[in-house]
């Protein structure tokens, strides 16, 4: 029986189940995820730092202290941002370097 374009609609908005992938690629997605938050929280700096400038220029001061406010929030979530790529980071090397004395082990 044909389908309404509704029915069509309808199966074509279903979720696709999400593609099985690899712990380490995984890790890759954190690691990304992490370094984006990063770079999105220090551009909201930057962008505040320049809008409290000009809420300044226009002597607004309830704007100037709100861009601050948002400024500091901002860097705060870069900084929790880099803590949690460097404690990753330094994991994963932590990890090879326990593969690697495995190796050498195995090499005996």
């Amino acid at each position: 029986m044909p389908q309404t374009a509704p029915q069509r609609n309808q199966k074509s908005q279903q979720p696709k189940p999400a593609p099985q992938t690899d712990p380490a690629e995984q890790t890759d997605d954190h690691e990304y995820a992490l370094v984006s938050v990063l770079y999105h929280a220090l551009q909201g700096v930057q962008a505040c730092e320049q809008y409290i400038d000009d809420a300044e220029r226009a002597g607004d001061d309830e704007l100037q202290q709100f861009f601050q406010q948002c400024r500091d929030e901002q860097a705060q979530r870069a900084t929790q941002a880099k803590q949690l790529l460097v404690s990753r980071m330094d994991e994963d090397e932590d990890d090879e370097d326990d593969e690697d004395d495995e190796d050498d082990e195995d090499d005996s």
